[in-house]
């Protein structure tokens, strides 16, 4: 397996109403890149198009170093899992995998031949051999088709929604095998979702993507701390995108006039001027809450105000808290220490959000910055 970075460079194609406008993607050795967009943005076409089922109009494609614009699927080298991960349901585990074998030019090979094991073995499914893929667990289903993937030898891996029709705890499971077995193969992925929890999972880089372009690509962490508008703010979960204004500096910091109340923020990023209407993006998470009774904070410079608990709702072992102020928040909390600070309907809390937790940015996307307070009946 050739450890090269596989790049789309310009690619364009047109199918039937539908177009892929100048895609550029990169993909280091070891790297996991998840296109994250919503349904018909592209996402999956643009995985067909690398994999070789569409030839592009414009641009070129670069697999393990290859130039594979004009190769057929066959001479590419990828692996590609669906969702429900693709194995033929009237072939056993093991005939499953030898599939993968022969896709890789391996010689001719029997489902119970001995040299199958040491590939058995290694995802843990050699007691599976013989079963069919209505036998087998979520989990077993993609460790097999993991291992007729890595059969192929190939130059990457790529997967179309593959944990959509999972539930939530399945889910979770398979994105830690899933990862786990990437960096341990040091194969780069593709990975194709419209969850946000698999891009936070999974991501080292990712690309937004809407209406057959990428709308904002890079390392993950960027984009889920500095979205580029206010569609990639929804899409990497950023609960909380208030409408401000700026009102000068004081020293390194932003001054925001936020429904009233005053907001410092740190955002080098930001190239705007004194009175440009913003939007503030605040992760939940980034939002701290203390008891009402706490006079002392840790740092001086963090913001600070009180708001009241309009609403708990339980999300496992976390809690989302819906604030109200002079403006709407939303904090995110485990349920012991929701629990700890009493934090409960009608109750006020101290709000604490450091200053470079604060994004700020003036949409692009055609989207009116204007403030509205939302029904608290809804906020919860």
């Amino acid at each position: 397996m050739t450890q090269a970075t596989t790049a789309v460079e310009g690619v364009s194609l047109r199918l039937g109403g539908f177009s892929l406008r100048d895609i550029d993607l990169t993909v280091a050795p070891g790297q996991i890149l998840v296109i994250l967009g919503p349904n018909g943005a592209g996402k999956s076409v643009t995985l067909e198009t690398i994999a070789g089922f569409h030839r592009p109009k414009a641009g070129r494609i670069v697999i393990g170093g290859r130039d594979v614009t004009d190769l057929p699927p066959e001479r590419r080298r990828v692996g590609l899992l669906f969702q429900n991960f693709g194995l033929f349901p009237h072939l056993t585990v093991a005939a499953n995998i030898v599939l993968g074998l022969r896709a890789g030019r391996k010689p001719a090979m029997r489902p119970h031949d001995p040299a199958l094991a040491p590939l058995l073995a290694r995802f843990h499914i050699d007691h599976l051999a013989d079963r069919l893929p209505e036998d087998l667990s979520p989990g077993e289903k993609q460790r097999t088709a993991l291992a007729r993937a890595l059969a192929m030898q190939p130059d990457l891996f790529m997967f179309d929604e593959p944990f959509s029709a999972l539930d939530a705890q399945s889910r979770e499971t398979l994105r830690e095998e899933l990862r786990a077995f990437l960096r341990e193969t040091r194969i780069p992925a593709i990975f194709v979702t419209h969850d946000q929890a698999d891009a936070a999972m999974l991501a080292d880089r990712l690309a937004i993507m809407n209406h057959g372009a990428i709308v904002q690509e890079g390392p993950a962490a960027d984009l889920f701390k500095a979205p580029a508008n206010v569609f990639v703010a929804d899409f990497v979960g950023i609960d909380n995108r208030l409408p401000g204004r700026v009102i000068g500096r004081a020293g390194d910091r932003w001054r925001i006039d936020v429904g009233g109340r005053l907001l410092l923020a740190r955002d080098d990023r930001f190239a705007g001027e004194t009175d440009a209407n913003v939007f503030v993006c605040i992760r939940g998470e980034d939002v701290v809450l203390r008891g009402a009774g706490i006079t002392e904070c840790g740092n001086a410079a963090t913001n600070r105000l009180t708001m009241r608990v309009v609403g708990v709702s339980g999300l496992g072992a976390f809690r989302k808290v819906a604030l109200d102020g002079d403006f709407s928040l939303v904090a995110y909390l485990t349920r012991r220490d929701t629990e700890k600070l009493g934090l409960a309907p009608g109750n006020d809390t101290i709000v604490e959000i450091d200053p470079e937790a604060i994004h700020l940015l003036t949409d692009s996307g055609g989207n009116t910055i204007q403030w509205s307070r939302p029904d608290a009946s809804t906020r919860a």
